[in-house]
């Protein structure tokens, strides 16, 4: 099982959005049972970042394979 880590930003973006993100609030924990990597959305990975379209929004995160630690760092709405 992966963690899925939020920077300031995101985590903002989610509290400040509340009950209007919760599937995309869910649809980022479900990285943590699946490799962190999206089963649903469109994913292309840039680098060492991933982007991903999902809910209605871009997620932008990185990876880290050893730590098995999925990092968001920027939630942007489409």
């Amino acid at each position: 099982m992966w963690e899925v880590w939020y920077s300031l930003e995101a985590a903002t973006y989610l509290e400040d959005n509340g009950v209007l993100v919760a599937d995309l609030f869910f649809a980022m924990e479900s990285l943590a049972d699946s490799d962190g990597m999206p089963a649903i959305g469109d994913c292309r990975q840039i680098d060492e970042l991933t982007l991903w379209q999902v809910v209605g929004h871009l997620v932008i995160y990185q990876r880290f394979e050893t730590e098995r630690i999925v990092q968001v760092t920027a939630i942007k709405p489409n």
